[in-house]
């Protein structure tokens, strides 16, 4: 096993891999692979390892007794948004209602306005 530097002409990178050998029996020859480590700082001349790694990831079950309680007050926070968008949803239909009955209401009243100066220029006459 060796550590293997490649650099790329045209940015300069230097890049690092693990080189192992492995026999292939079908052409009878020596064939490396490769495993990615990382790239190497210019300045410092260390390796920045890749960041392909899988982090771990919690259960419930290794939860804490705190992480429970607020895993708990967030569903109840969840539920309490829920109802307040039906709410909100259904206070906007009742908003968009009470609008179409005041434009009725408008409608009719510019009319009996209209009727009314007519019949009062029809008395004055």
């Amino acid at each position: 096993m060796s550590i293997v530097r490649y650099t790329n002409k045209k940015t300069g990178v230097v890049t690092l891999y693990e080189s192992t050998s492995h026999y292939d029996p079908v052409t009878k020859q020596s064939r490396p692979i490769r495993k990615y480590l990382g790239k190497l700082d210019p300045e410092t001349g260390e390796l920045i390892p890749s960041t392909k790694r899988k982090k771990k990831e919690t259960t419930t079950a290794q939860a804490s007794p705190a992480d429970l309680g607020l895993q708990a007050a967030l569903e109840e926070k969840t539920r309490e948004c829920k109802d307040m968008e039906r709410r909100i949803s259904e206070l906007e239909d009742q908003i968009k209602k009470l609008r179409a009955a005041m434009s009725r209401i408008s409608i009719a009243s510019r009319s009996i306005l209209e009727i009314s100066s007519a019949s009062i220029e029809e008395n004055e006459t």
